[in-house]
């Protein structure tokens, strides 16, 4: 399969990049300003012997998500895969978000996933098949004190995920969420200690998402026929 990343240039993004490139499938790598690490992962895929390539987009842009799905595409002659990865924050109190704050995290999170996904679909419908991953977030489906912004943007790509499904299963493209829990990428290290010990006590096993695992059910999801419009918490706090 030839499959999107986006935000693929480090954390999450790069891991589930590998995982693909792995599992022999044609991986596009995406990113926005930091090239030398894209460029990185690009030659650790091919070191895997996988076919990949790079591509850079700014997602905040409609015009640029819809550039990068139709370049990707057209660099394999079909798209099978969409991973809607990359994300943003940026936490301040509800009395402290300003407009720009608020949109960033839309704009990043929930309208450059849509962007990324409308552009997709349009090549998938050709074909008769294909799957969409969003890379969701438990605070999208139980808020969080100081991220409003995110998630409200999270909880719009579950309603994203659910109202696509029910579209666009006739044309067989499966849609489907992830929520990867807390784990220790660049996003997850900038949680300050006593936060990050706080969000630890409310796991019932004690312990953070194995990034390993969460790839894994990634890449497994990705083959699964039968299974769309679900969301999947990867995680051990409970919903």
């Amino acid at each position: 399969m030839n499959i999107l990343v986006t935000g693929s240039s480090r954390g999450l993004g790069k891991a589930i990049a590998l995982a693909f490139g792995r599992g022999g499938h044609s991986v596009a790598v995406h990113y926005r300003t930091r090239r030398a690490e894209a460029e990185g992962v690009l030659g650790e895929l091919h070191a895997l012997g996988a076919r990949a390539d790079l591509f850079q987009a700014d997602l905040r842009d409609a015009d640029q998500c819809a550039d990068l799905v139709n370049r990707a595409a057209a660099a394999w002659g079909r798209l099978d895969g969409l991973v809607n990865n990359v994300g943003a924050t940026r936490d301040k109190v509800i009395a402290n978000l300003s407009p720009e704050d608020w949109r960033e995290a839309l704009d990043v999170n929930l309208s450059g996933a849509f962007f990324c996904l409308q552009a997709a679909v349009k090549h998938m419908t050709k074909e008769k098949e294909g799957f969409v991953i969003n890379i969701g977030s438990i605070v999208g489906a139980r808020g969080a004190a100081g991220c409003a912004n995110y998630a409200a943007a999270k909880a719009g790509l579950i309603g994203l995920t659910k109202a696509a499904a029910k579209e666009l299963g006739r044309f067989n493209i499966r849609v489907n969420a992830v929520l990867p829990g807390f784990h220790l990428t660049e996003m997850g290290e900038q949680v300050p200690p006593p936060q990050r010990e706080k969000v630890m006590a409310e796991h019932a096993l004690g312990r953070a998402t194995d990034r390993a695992e969460l790839t894994r059910f990634v890449l497994l999801l990705a083959e699964l026929k039968t299974v769309s419009g679900q969301v999947f918490n990867l995680d051990s706090r409970v919903l």
